[in-house]
């Protein structure tokens, strides 16, 4: 990614079904499977939002298994 990409402001973070937290770029439509979380922010604070978010990164089914759903 250039610099000017990666400096926008407007990021936003996006949440999969088994769990997993992704940055996106607000002005792009959402990818297939993903949805909005409801964070907008610079990158680097959605960053440190995913960092607090998500203390378990094992997908959301293999938690489930072991029974260690959050």
């Amino acid at each position: 990614m250039t610099r000017s990409f990666t400096s926008r402001t407007d990021w936003r973070i996006l949440r999969n079904a088994e769990g997993r937290y992704s940055v996106w770029p607000s002005q792009y439509p959402l990818p297939a499977g993903w949805e909005d979380e409801g964070t907008r922010a610079s990158r680097p604070d959605c960053l440190a939002r995913i960092e607090e978010l998500w203390q378990d990164p094992r997908p959301l089914a293999l938690r489930q298994a072991m029974g260690g759903v959050q």
